[in-house]
């Protein structure tokens, strides 16, 4: 009989090379998030788009000014 240790092992380096993929796509979410937030308050400062769609993009309170939320967000 033949052995079966080498498909074996190529099932588990397969199933181990998805799961690190997935693992790697959960990590980089929350930086393309930042970025994201980061073109928006520099596409804001370049007044290429308005301060309500900002405002909606972002997800904050109308009542807070744009240009110190963007001044944080770049900063960090």
């Amino acid at each position: 009989m033949r052995s079966n240790f080498r498909p074996n092992i190529r099932l588990a380096t397969n199933i181990l090379l998805v799961i690190g993929t997935f693992i790697i796509a959960l990590k980089i979410t929350p930086i393309a998030e930042l970025y994201k937030e980061k073109n928006l308050c520099i596409k804001y400062l370049k007044h290429q788009i308005d301060r309500d769609k900002l405002i909606k993009r972002l997800k904050i309170v109308k009542q807070a000014n744009p240009s110190s939320i963007c001044d944080s967000v770049i900063k960090s």
